[in-house]
């Protein structure tokens, strides 16, 4: 009988073990929420494979975490950033990825940088837009441009401890959008 309970307890112990209810799985796997961003430098992940059309790459240039705090909004272990330039006849894009020490330090640095932004009347500052496999913030202001209030949309998110903003002076949000999903992350 205690033959029987013990090779019934084994059964038992091996089916949840390859189920995954007790061993760890493997911690190197890329999570279902989006594509994680590969060990490169910075000023690689902001150049872009597929340029959206009618766009030119002009260039990148490294920053450091004053021009971040300066520019975005305070921002804190900062370890690495740049920002790839793009242009087209009308338009400018920037493409901004910033490398925290951790992923913590990504995370706060986007709820603060999301204080920033005025609140609308109509509460469309933020939107929840989804692309390559996650979730990305859209965020909506305005600018007088020759005398005309014009949107201007902006978008961001983090990828473990990397922060990705995209920002332009298109009144289109689909402009954006595109550069957002051009950079695979």
């Amino acid at each position: 009988m205690k033959k029987q309970l013990s090779l019934v307890l084994i059964f038992v112990v091996l089916f949840m073990g390859l189920s995954g209810c007790i061993f760890k799985g493997n911690d190197n796997a890329t999570p279902s929420s989006g594509q994680v961003a590969p060990e490169k430098s910075v000023s690689e992940l902001v150049v872009l494979n597929n340029i959206p059309s009618d766009f030119e790459y002009l260039g990148n240039k490294s920053l450091n975490a004053d021009y971040v705090s300066k520019n975005f909004v305070k921002a804190e272990n900062v370890t690495e950033a740049a920002e790839g330039i793009y242009k087209n006849e009308t338009l400018d894009y920037y493409i901004t990825a910033i490398k925290f020490s951790d992923t913590a330090s990504a995370e706060s640095f986007l709820t603060d940088y999301k204080g920033t932004f005025k609140a609308l009347k109509n509460n469309d500052t933020f939107q929840i837009v989804k692309f390559n496999g996650h979730e990305a913030t859209r965020a909506l202001s305005h600018s007088t441009v020759g005398g005309t209030e014009v949107s201007r949309y902006k978008y961001f998110w983090n990828n473990d401890n990397q922060v990705f903003i995209i920002a332009g002076n298109s009144n289109d949000s689909y402009v954006g959008l595109d550069f957002a999903m051009a950079t695979g992350y």
